[in-house]
């Protein structure tokens, strides 16, 4: 093992406003310290360090005192985290097919690299994915549902953009899509798609999945391979039971691990046998379910099977309990309200410390990173700070000309992500064109504050709204004028960019709708008639009053969830309302009681705030907002309500509702009539 270099702090603050290939940081791959003197062409930079070994096949070397140059592996597996046990069988099968072709040390692969259970893990997988030559991308439901894979895509995407011979591409379609639909960015990753779901290829067992894929890529993807080493020689496994897998994590148990685990469980030969076959191990076991057990194991016995699952559950619980997991725990603490993280680099700390002092005076605690205890790795940075970033509700990253390059802002904004906390960019300097790739596919839809062309202050405030937005007090409204300057002054990262440059930041395809109609049935005429007089006037909406399915919102139970039963196997209703909510610049939410109360109002409103669209609300019946679920009343009161509860305010305040819908749709650049 490559002993890790320390971390120096001075160094780090001393090198700014560099591509993040220059900077002196961790790579994920050797896990030691990236050599600044390497060489900086992208597309052909590790076909140099490869052809060290080319040729002759040998290269002398002075002798190795401990500092030698390990090389990049080229070819990155791209995969779902979150697959289920025959994705990851499949997976485990194709990695193992291309090692036995010689691509044995070429092959990121996570599991093989033994980091799935580092807090670094995500930081690591898009380190990977950036430098790679080639990428496998496995698609499925299960990878545009996992957020992880879906900014490993939208990651090549970027580099694609900069260079289109930066990175090769070799897509696998493993199952159809019936949940999700593939964003349309990634149309750019699937020219050449390897198609298991075709009639010829579905039927097939999984060996002969893995054949179609290797005899498909094999030929191409041998070209951007940098060392072509053989395989290791296989090993039979020990007869004799060691004890080894107690000093493991499930993750890392080997099959031999595995089978000794479930001999002191007391589980029979023949069953353990069937998991030996399948060349189950630990990373195989963590994806395992009841039915996986019975379909693919042929496991009958019920008994055996809850066991199992029993067992394992016990066994994640006491190692979720051991002092290297605490970010685990991390992910499950509860934040602690109006606590804010701060993510900058350490050469901007002048910087932060006054955002600092700003945010207190704004009676909100602001923390950050240790400015002394830096640490000599990227574990130990993390491990001193992480706790810290678990207890925010929200992170702020201040975007600088240093920020590009950071190590420290690259790997606490993956971390801060990973936890599920809300980001938002504090833009001081436009460096959207210099970012890593990974971190534009991370923040580029999150909400970003222009503090680099906007007066101060009057950014500060648009922070502040949104970290905080003002409750609705009775009797105290608050001047429309005050609110629209405070939805103007936020807009994702990626948009904000471009449209500081003077482009347009996206074109919408003649498809897409403009707005979205949130609504429940007891008011669908009047909906229709909202819809109509909006269509008249240029704006296209989209409202599912036209689908042939039972009416959604006849209960507080959304009828959402069924829907696949009633369509013959097309686009669920669900997925129609993820894709057109997407496409759309604003949500039009049509306020009733009955609507308040359902369970369609919820997620309509929860996947807004998600695609940070703009809400209008719209009061069709009179509502008192007290009457709705918290979570519904958190977001609603952000936005001022429109009423339109009687034919005279219909008449007098539609304009206003057309007004305000023309104007946000103008700022997200996807009005196209006018």
């Amino acid at each position: 093992m490559v002993k890790q270099e320390a971390m120096d702090p001075d160094e780090m603050r001393g090198r700014t406003g560099h591509d993040a290939e220059d900077i002196n940081q961790f790579d994920s791959v050797s896990n030691v310290r990236s050599q600044p003197e390497r060489v900086k062409d992208p597309p052909k930079s590790v076909q140099r360090e490869g052809s060290n070994v080319q040729g002759g096949g040998k290269k002398e070397n002075p002798p190795n005192h401990g500092k030698s140059k390990k090389l990049k592996k080229t070819i990155f597996i791209s995969y779902s985290p979150d697959a289920g046990f025959t994705e990851r069988k499949f997976v485990v099968e194709t990695v193992r097919q291309l090692k036995e072709n010689n691509l044995a040390e070429d092959i990121w692969f996570d599991k093989d690299e033994k980091n799935t259970d580092s807090p670094c893990w995500f930081s690591m997988r898009m380190e990977a994915i950036e430098k790679c030559r080639a990428a496998i991308l496995i698609l499925s439901d299960s990878y545009f549902m996992c957020p992880v894979s879906v900014y490993e895509g939208k990651t090549l995407v970027e580099r694609l953009k900069v260079d289109p011979t930066s990175v090769a591409i070799f897509p696998v379609m493993f199952s159809s899509l019936e949940k999700t639909e593939m964003p349309k960015e990634f149309n750019l990753l699937v020219k050449d798609v390897v198609e298991l779901t075709s009639p010829d290829n579905h039927k097939l067992s999984l060996a002969e999945k893995t054949s179609v894929v290797i005899g498909s890529i094999m030929e191409e993807l041998e070209k951007y391979a940098s060392i072509h080493s053989p395989p290791t020689p296989h090993t039979p496994p020990d007869t004799e039971f060691t004890g080894e897998y107690k000093r493991k994590k499930i993750c890392q148990w080997s099959v031999n691990d595995l089978q000794e685990w479930l001999f002191k469980l007391g589980i029979k030969e023949f069953y353990r046998q069937s998991l030996a076959e399948c060349m189950v191990d630990g990373f195989l076991l963590m994806s395992l379910t009841d039915q996986d057990m019975i379909h693919q194991l042929g496991i009958d016995s019920r008994v055996v099977r809850k066991k199992v699952m029993q067992q394992i559950l016990q066994t994640l619980d006491r190692e979720h309990r051991q002092p290297d997991n605490w970010h685990l725990r991390a992910r499950t603490q509860r934040s602690k309200p109006d606590v804010i993280y701060l993510i900058y680099d350490p050469t901007d700390v002048r910087l932060a410390q006054n955002i600092k002092a700003d945010l207190k005076k704004k009676n909100l605690q602001v923390i950050h990173h240790d400015s002394v205890k830096l640490g000599r790795s990227k574990e130990e940075f993390l491990q001193i700070n992480g706790p810290q970033v678990a207890m925010a509700t929200q992170v702020i990253v201040l975007l600088t000309e240093a920020a590009t390059g950071s190590p420290f802002v690259f790997h606490e904004v993956l971390f801060a992500d990973w936890l599920g906390k809300k980001l938002v960019s504090a833009m001081f300097k436009n460096v959207w064109s210099t970012l890593r790739a990974s971190l534009k596919a991370v923040l580029g839809e999150c909400p970003a504050v222009d503090f680099e062309t906007k007066m101060y202050n009057e950014s500060l405030d648009v922070l502040e709204h949104h970290i905080k937005p003002l409750r609705r007090v009775p009797g105290v409204v608050l001047e429309q004028s005050y609110l629209n300057k405070m939805a103007e002054g936020l807009k994702p990262l990626e948009m904000l960019a471009y449209s500081r440059n003077g482009v347009v930041s996206r074109t919408p395809s003649e498809g897409d709708p403009q707005v979205f109609i949130s609504y429940q049935w007891d008011m669908q005429g009047k909906v229709e008639d909202i819809k109509q007089l909006l269509e008249n006037n240029s704006l296209q909406c989209w409202a599912d009053v036209s689908i042939t399915l039972p009416p959604r919102g006849h209960s507080s139970k959304s009828s959402r969830s069924g829907v696949g039963l009633h369509d013959g196997g097309s686009e669920t209703l669900q997925s129609q309302i993820q894709r057109n909510m997407k496409a759309a610049s604003v949500v039009l939410s049509c306020i009733t009681p009955k609507y308040l109360q359902s369970d369609n109002c919820k997620k309509d409103l929860t996947l807004a705030e998600t695609f940070n669209k703009p809400v209008i609300p719209v009061l069709l019946r009179f509502s008192p907002q007290e009457s709705a679920p918290e979570q519904v009343r958190k977001i609603l009161s952000k936005f001022s309500y429109i009423d339109l509860s009687n034919e005279r305010l219909y008449k007098q305040n539609i304009p206003l509702v057309l007004e305000k819908i023309k104007k946000a749709v103008s700022q997200r650049g996807g009005y196209r009539d006018y």
